[in-house]
């Protein structure tokens, strides 16, 4: 795939897996009201795989709230830790279309074990348990930090009237 990849400024983790990723899969976005939901899909078929993956700004808390990441990427053959990257490029496409600068912080809620074999170990972020829910439910923040990242290859998909 002839795309520019996106390597300033992140781990060398990310920079290692950046192109394998792109060899699979591509990401579209639609912005619906004060939400944007992102789209992955396998590039050779063009067919989304991804079930939810949809973020919304608080301004005033300065706050990107992820309200769903399920990428569907896990169940791709072959695709380990491209659940991974796939998480570091929607939050800054997400950052960059919204101009968030430093200070803004990352918050979601997910399950404790997601948390202990996914979100602990990605090294671009500083995710820390905040507090402790029901049923193994954690709520989870990092300070964003803005890195120049190349996010152009993630184009906006128009909604369509199933979506508006």
């Amino acid at each position: 795939m002839d795309t520019q990849q996106p390597l300033t400024g992140c781990s060398d983790f990310m920079a290692s897996h950046l192109p394998e990723f792109f060899e699979h899969f591509g990401i579209d976005y639609t912005i619906d009201g004060p939400q944007s939901e992102y789209f992955v899909f396998n590039i050779k078929d063009h067919l989304d795989i991804s079930c939810s993956l949809t973020l919304n700004f608080d301004e005033a808390a300065a706050q990107i709230n992820f309200m769903t990441f399920y990428p569907g990427i896990f169940l791709q053959k072959g695709c380990r830790y491209l659940s991974a990257v796939c998480f570091f490029l929607v939050i800054h496409h997400f950052a960059n279309f919204h101009h968030i600068g430093p200070g803004c912080r990352i918050f979601f809620n997910t399950r404790q074990g997601v948390f202990d074999t996914f979100y602990a170990h990605l090294n671009d972020f500083n995710f820390l348990i905040l507090a402790c829910g029901e049923e193994d439910r954690v709520d989870v923040q990092s300070l964003f930090i803005p890195l120049v990242i190349d996010t152009s290859m993630i184009s906006e998909r128009p909604l369509t009237d199933e979506e508006e």
